[in-house]
């Protein structure tokens, strides 16, 4: 018989086959089940990151029995807000009192949430374990929390049973009578523990709440006998004690606001006093009493009433300087100054402008006189400047103009620019100071008057007054310019009239009441340009005029010229005016010394400085040149 082995050798085949397939399905089998348990723990992951990152409370919590499972705090807290008072206002209990009985219903009470809120929200577990925690809630495992109730005051029924007691405690009073304290001891009566009272019945209210009852069984309150507690001797203290404070006087309304007495006691001495007292009568203990510096009577005594200090300043040019100086007056005019307080020129006057009211008027600027807007200014400033001085007041703020003017004192003047460049001085004593200023007209001369008012508790008074340590003379100088004329006469440039250049000393010299000297010092040391004349001729007339070109100078020898018949009569050069020693009338005045107006209603005026003699003069340097100066 013929083998047939090729037919056993392909079953063994195919049964390989089969095996290795089932060996295939055994080896999934388990990656099945790792990959089911990974989903489940992913889905659970996500689950629980879910509940953690919601921000909302477990199921089933509840606080003072109002379902807030499910809600964010905040909808838990609006919530609350809505459900709790109506659920309050359903209750009731009572207690009795001396054998009558006394309801407290919950509409007076008051429940604050916010707390079990908070520790609600944290019984929410966070990470892998928030998943079960919730589930270990929905399933029944919620949280309840309760509110903190309180009595925002003392319950109606309280009072009534305190009411009820027929021979009650009665607690210590006091009271201020003139500069007494007076304490009347209480009496020990019957009385009953109001503290613990309000404790239980809060607990009473607590318990319905997490029960969902409306009312609680009735508890009795003893009646205890109690001796009157001693009064809080700190806060009695912080009522009576009372600092002393100065009159003083309110800028606004112009009335002096009266001073405050100081009043005090030492707690410990009303203490010892109360203690060897017996109940229901009355210890008087006298108070401290701490009168202030400056009293109600003693300000209106001694408001404004001495003239610090007073000047006037002889006013010229037009009417438009006439105008500016005036409104300056004006608005300096009625200014207090409280003691400590600082005076600013340009916030008080300013805005220098047309828009402030002002007018055009000629000032320094770029070393010519031009007309500028509330041109004079600098009259002003300079005339208070100079008041300040006599008054002994602080300067804090003064800057000299580039020239020396002519209506004041070499020295005494004070420059004010825009914002850049203002004058400031402090009232620097114990009493408010005012300023009154004015533009008066006598004789057909214009003044500008100064008065500060005030109170001298020393009897000291400034005699301020000016050294000249050095003159620099100015020079007469040549300009070409083609519009002159060939063969007139050079033509002066009226923004260019010649001022003398100066260094001056200024010495504040402060004198008491009896005129003696208390001291002489200098308070600063003023250097003030030179400004020379100029005139303008025709380029072609230089020779015939004898006008060295590089230096504008006539120094040269005139040179024979044959003039046309026009310019015949003016050919020939006429002498140049000598230069003035002071700025002329443009459009400033001269010095001058006459006596000023005297103010009415007030003092007579702080004696006057009389300048001091000056001495040789000598050559000094040009000072630099400063930003353009309102004069």
């Amino acid at each position: 018989m013929e083998r047939q082995q090729g037919k056993r050798t392909a079953p063994s085949s195919e049964r390989g086959k089969r095996q290795e397939k089932n060996a295939r399905k055994g080896g999934k089998a388990p990656i099945i089940a790792a990959v089911v348990l990974i989903a489940a723990a992913a889905g659970y992951g996500g689950f629980s990151y879910a509940v953690s990152s919601s921000g909302k409370l477990l199921p089933n919590t509840t606080i003072s029995g109002v379902d807030v499972g499910g809600l964010t705090q905040d909808e838990a807290a609006q919530k609350l807000e809505r459900e709790l008072p109506g659920k309050l206002a359903q209750l009731s209990a009572g207690f009795t009192c001396g054998g009558q009985t006394f309801t407290v219903t919950g509409a007076e009470v008051s429940a604050d949430a916010d707390a079990a809120l908070k520790d609600a929200a944290g019984h929410g577990a966070k990470g892998i374990g928030a998943g079960v925690r919730y589930l270990a809630a929905l399933f029944g495992q919620g949280t309840d929390g309760d509110a903190a109730i309180s009595f925002p005051q003392t319950p109606s029924a309280v009072t009534e049973a305190e009411a009820h007691i027929t021979d009650p405690m009665v607690e210590t009073t006091w009271s201020v009578e003139g500069s007494t304290l007076k304490l009347t001891k209480g009496t020990t009566g019957q009385a009953i523990d109001v503290a613990a009272l309000e404790d239980t019945l809060i607990g009473e209210f607590d318990e319905m709440l997490r029960k969902g009852e409306t009312s609680a069984a009735s508890f009795d309150v003893p009646v205890i006998t109690e001796a009157p507690p001693d009064p809080d001797y700190d806060a009695m203290y912080q009522q009576v004690h009372t600092e002393p404070a100065d009159a003083y006087l309110d800028k606004k309304t112009k009335q002096v606001v009266s001073s405050v007495t100081g009043v005090s006691f030492d707690p410990a001495d009303a203490k010892a006093a109360l203690a060897q007292t017996a109940e229901g009568e009355t210890c008087s203990l006298s108070l401290s009493l701490t009168e202030p510096e400056i009293t109600t009577a003693k300000l209106n005594a001694n408001l404004f009433k001495d003239v610090l200090g007073q000047s006037s300043t002889k006013t010229a040019g037009g009417s438009n300087r006439w105008h500016n100086v005036g409104l300056a007056c004006e608005r300096v005019n009625g200014t207090i100054l409280l003691p400590g307080e600082t005076f600013s020129y340009n916030a008080t006057v300013g805005p220098y402008s047309q828009a402030g009211g002002f007018r055009k008027a000629g000032a320094y600027v770029s070393g010519t006189t031009q007309d500028t807007w509330a041109g004079g200014i600098c009259q002003l400033s300079s005339t208070i400047y100079y008041t300040t001085l006599k008054a002994d007041l602080k300067t804090v703020e003064r800057t000299k103009h580039k020239y020396d003017v002519g209506y004041m004192p070499s020295g005494m003047d004070a420059t004010v620019y825009g914002d850049s460049l203002d004058f400031k001085f402090q009232n620097d004593t114990d009493y408010p100071v005012k300023i009154a200023a004015s533009l008066t007209q006598s004789g057909g001369k214009r003044w500008c008057n100064v008065t500060i008012y005030g109170t001298n508790t020393t009897g000291i008074h400034g005699e301020p007054y000016s050294v000249v340590v050095g003159t620099t003379a100015p020079k007469t100088v040549y300009e070409p310019n083609s519009s002159v004329p060939q063969g007139s006469k050079p033509q002066k440039d009226s923004t260019r009239t010649a001022y003398t250049g100066k260094v001056v000393e200024v010495h504040q010299r402060l004198v008491d009441a009896s005129g003696k000297t208390v001291s002489d010092t200098v308070i600063h040391t003023d250097k003030f340009s030179a400004r020379n004349a100029v005139y303008f001729y025709n380029p072609a007339d230089a020779g015939r005029l004898g006008i060295d070109t590089s230096t504008g100078l006539m120094t040269k020898t005139p040179t024979a010229a044959t003039p046309s018949p026009a310019a015949s009569a003016s050919a020939q050069p006429t002498a140049t005016p000598a230069p003035s020693t002071h700025p002329t009338a443009d459009p400033t005045a001269a010095p001058t010394h006459a006596p000023a107006p005297t103010p009415t209603a007030a003092p007579a005026p702080t004696p006057t400085a009389t300048p001091a003699p000056a001495p040789a003069a000598s050559t000094a340097p040009d000072t630099p040149v400063l930003p353009p100066e309102a004069q």
